[in-house]
């Protein structure tokens, strides 16, 4: 785990209460930003993943802070739907 992941798990726990145990890894972007990528410890599910061309790993870190207090992911949920086709209700267009 790098020195970035280290601070963003440390504002996660300062702003949600609560210690982040899932996934997480900060890549460096071609374009030369970062992207943050959050496992959330559903197989079903994609994480969550969160990118911005800042170069500077501090300007970087002040806008995941930013995303973290206006997103809320602490109220992150998964729901699981079901498709059903009736082939008796089904019309030809």
């Amino acid at each position: 785990m790098n020195d970035l992941e280290k601070e963003i798990l440390k504002l996660i726990e300062k702003y949600y209460k609560k210690k982040y145990i899932g996934g997480i890894k900060v890549t460096r972007l071609l374009s030369g930003g970062y992207k943050l990528a959050l496992d959330l410890g559903n197989p079903d599910k994609a994480g969550i993943e969160i990118a911005a061309d800042y170069t500077d790993a501090k300007d970087f870190l002040k806008f995941i802070e930013k995303e973290l207090i206006s997103r809320r992911l602490i109220k992150v949920q998964f729901f699981k739907g079901y498709r059903i086709y009736d082939e008796e209700r089904r019309t030809n267009c």
